[in-house]
């Protein structure tokens, strides 16, 4: 079969490669697309602590059933389904506990095993695969990025009457603003050094829009909050700092959630721990999303409670996969697609 490859840092290559098997009590799927994360270009670009090479990238990945290699099983081929990308153990505490994304032994497409940029994927583990019926497949491969931000934001409970501060316009941060909306935040603060990324997204998204710098973040808060600070904030970009100073733009009781992986020049950093207690301050962390945030993610997409199709800017085939890549890479848009 046809597969785009990740042979080494820099190097992408469509190819031949051999036909993968359905696997015992899994299945053997045709991909329909895959989009490409921020995560994705990182890893071409410079490796992952998680990626081991040569390696098909791709996680956000919708498919179609082939065959199916179980005594029972609720699908069937032609089914079509969203794929979650962890295969976890299913027996530690995380698993029982519905936190299967902290699995020690999880394995994640596109990283340690082979992901959806390719022809076929074999997907060990029925239960990874949630059914998109008739709706949109390229649509649907947003589940997995929107199941992240919705344990971002589960983490630090966005809600009613909150002033949620995103910083970076991308990809994520657009996704992380469309969910504040539809949990109810009151008001939805963006920084983006580029508005042209922005012009593909709705009225509304966002009330308003500051430059990247930390005088022009603090300025738009302090004045749109009436000097009492942010309640939620989430940087959706690596390229900031979480220093005191940035936790200094956030209400008594704000949160923080590190989403995006901070750099790890930026990631030692002192912060005064009495601001955390006299402020009651919660720092949380976040990355990925649980087997059960997937399928909430897929049922909010596949039902229309949110249309985040807007950010579907480009599309390519997989034997123009490095485009993808280059389309991701450069901010000149905001997903693209691979499609099989």
């Amino acid at each position: 079969m046809r597969a785009a490859l990740m042979r080494s840092p820099g190097e992408l290559e469509v190819t031949e490669v051999e036909n993968p098997r359905c696997p015992p009590g899994g299945a053997l799927l045709k991909v329909l697309a895959c989009a490409v994360c921020g995560t994705d270009v990182k890893m071409l670009r410079n490796g992952h602590r998680d990626l081991a090479y040569p390696r098909i990238p791709g996680h956000e990945v919708t498919a179609e059933v082939v065959e199916v290699n179980a005594a029972s099983s609720e699908l069937a081929p032609g089914d079509r389904v969203q794929v979650w990308p962890g295969e976890a153990c299913g027996r530690c505490r995380y698993c029982l506990s519905e936190r299967d994304h902290l699995c020690p032994h999880i394995r994640i497409m596109g990283f340690n095993m082979d992901g959806g940029m390719a022809e076929q994927v074999a997907v060990g583990g029925l239960s990874r695969l949630v059914p998109i019926g008739d709706a949109d497949p390229l649509h649907l491969t947003l589940a997995e990025p929107l199941a992240c931000a919705l344990n971002a934001q589960i983490k630090t409970g966005v809600g009613p009457e909150d002033t949620v501060l995103i910083l970076g316009g991308g990809p994520m941060g657009c996704i992380n603003a469309a969910l504040a909306r539809y949990r109810g935040a009151d008001k939805v603060l963006m920084t983006e050094a580029d508005p042209r990324r922005l012009e593909v997204a709705p009225t509304g998204l966002f009330d308003r829009r500051s430059l990247p710098d930390r005088s022009s973040v603090r300025e738009m808060v302090l004045g749109e909050t009436q000097g009492m600070g942010a309640d939620v904030l989430i940087p959706c970009t690596p390229n900031v700092r979480l220093d005191r100073d940035l936790l200094s733009l956030l209400a008594p009781g704000g949160r923080l959630c590190v989403f995006s992986g901070p750099r790890k020049e930026d990631s030692p950093i002192p912060v005064d721990m009495r601001e955390v207690h006299y402020r009651e301050l919660t720092l949380a962390g976040s990355y990925g999303q649980s087997s059960r945030q997937d399928r909430w993610a897929v049922d909010m997409l596949s039902h229309g409670e949110l249309d985040l199709r807007w950010m579907l800017t480009a599309t390519f085939p997989l034997e123009h996969a490095e485009e993808a890549f280059e389309h991701a890479s450069s901010l000149r848009g905001m997903k693209a697609v691979v499609t099989i």
